[in-house]
């Protein structure tokens, strides 16, 4: 449990000071075999630092959430990743209660920035570690 309870403000100031930060570091959704990355976000923060902002951004997921294409990636994603982080979060979401995803227009939706990225600008800047286990979902 998190014992540090932040302001609606103070997290978007967070949020905005991860764009001028040396390092980046996050997990990602989904990987495909061709290495392109899968997002699906809520508020955008967690994508827009990954595609622009800081100088390097370290992305560490678990074999789980390696897959073969970006069609499976969004499957995967969508009907498995997004209804337990909603849940996680506590959001009174369609998802939660089915276990999938109907591309709900829920004010507490968490899926509202799709985002993939196959290459980057600036070779070197992202870094994608791959630990041999299964890390979040």
């Amino acid at each position: 449990m998190r014992s540090i309870i932040f302001t609606k403000e103070e997290k978007k100031e967070i949020y905005r000071k991860s764009f001028s930060a040396d390092a980046f570091l996050c997990s990602t959704n989904a990987l495909t075999e061709e290495g392109e990355l899968y997002n699906i976000d809520g508020n955008g923060s967690r994508v827009a630092a990954m595609i622009y902002g800081p100088y390097q951004v370290i992305i560490v997921t678990g074999m789980n959430k390696i897959v073969r294409s970006l069609e499976e990636a969004e499957k995967r994603v969508r009907q498995y990743a997004a209804p337990l982080d909603a849940k996680r979060l506590n959001k009174k979401t369609p998802c939660v209660t089915l276990g999938y995803c109907i591309d709900c227009k829920s004010e507490e939706r968490i899926c509202n920035d799709f985002v993939v990225i196959k290459r980057q600008f600036n070779k070197g800047r992202i870094k994608v570690i791959i630990v041999g286990k299964h890390l979040g979902y």
